[in-house]
């Protein structure tokens, strides 16, 4: 990878910004998917089915979100590192 070190972080904190808005996508479709009305109409084995799912799917919505953040997090540090205000936080590893 070239250039300088300053600019390397810079793009690496646009990847990561890149990042966290597909996991906030991600998280948007996961709520979208528990809004929807279920097509397994009203057994009690499906009310069970359906609310596997949804809880299933509010797991991966709190998840992406959290990741989201995190990940925008990061970048943040990222950029202040490539601008000389701060020193990135130490890598796990």
């Amino acid at each position: 990878m070239s250039g300088s070190t300053s600019e390397r972080l810079r793009n690496a904190a646009d990847a990561l910004d890149r990042a966290a808005a597909d996991a906030d996508r991600a998280a948007g479709r996961f709520a979208q998917g528990r809004l929807e009305p279920t097509p397994w109409g009203i057994s009690s084995p499906a009310r069970e089915i359906a609310a596997r799912w949804e809880a299933a799917l509010a797991a991966r919505d709190v998840d992406a979100r959290v990741l989201g953040d995190a990940t925008s997090d990061l970048a943040g540090e990222l950029r202040m590192a490539a601008y000389g205000r701060a020193r990135p936080a130490a890598l796990p590893g």
